[in-house]
């Protein structure tokens, strides 16, 4: 019950980042994705199936915010949380730069299945072109907030 609590009110306060405070502070209006993010995070720390859960209920809530595409949403992001777990599983250490190139590689999966799966349904390249212009900049803020985050959680791993 404790951890339930904890995940939603996380949930809360990301997204609230997210839908608030980011678009405030980045320009263009290109925010990253902290919800795949937390997703691909949790793939990387812990074990493959935490990642799954978590990436289809916060995927589940994603396409239900977006109001459509609701399940590409879910399997994208359990997808991604998988891939982001089986890369751990290839590195030799835990380390906050493996975390955030993990966390970039994993970003551009998770966009490329959810742009591809939108398109096959639609019959349309739009979600295509929506990929090329805003995945590689999801990506890379991934990537750094992925770094950053894990050195923030594990200070001592990082060495300069």
């Amino acid at each position: 019950m404790k951890q339930w609590l904890v995940i939603s009110i996380g949930l809360v306060v990301l997204l609230t980042i997210q839908v608030i405070a980011l678009p405030i502070w980045l320009p263009l209006g290109f925010i990253p994705d902290l919800l795949l993010l937390t997703v691909v995070l949790v793939g990387f720390w812990r074990s493959g199936s935490s990642a799954i859960w978590l990436g289809l209920i916060l995927g589940l809530f994603q396409g239900w915010m977006h109001g459509t595409g609701w399940w590409a949403f879910a399997l994208s992001r359990a997808f991604a949380g998988v891939f982001a777990s089986w890369m751990r599983s290839q590195w030799l250490w835990q380390s906050a730069p493996a975390a955030g190139f993990c966390a970039g590689i994993s970003t551009i999966v998770a966009e490329t299945f959810l742009a591809l799966s939108l398109a096959l349904v639609e019959r349309s390249l739009l979600p295509l072109g929506l990929l090329l212009t805003v995945g590689s900049f999801e990506a890379v803020t991934n990537a750094i907030l992925g770094f950053f985050v894990s050195w923030l959680r594990r200070p001592k791993e990082v060495t300069v």
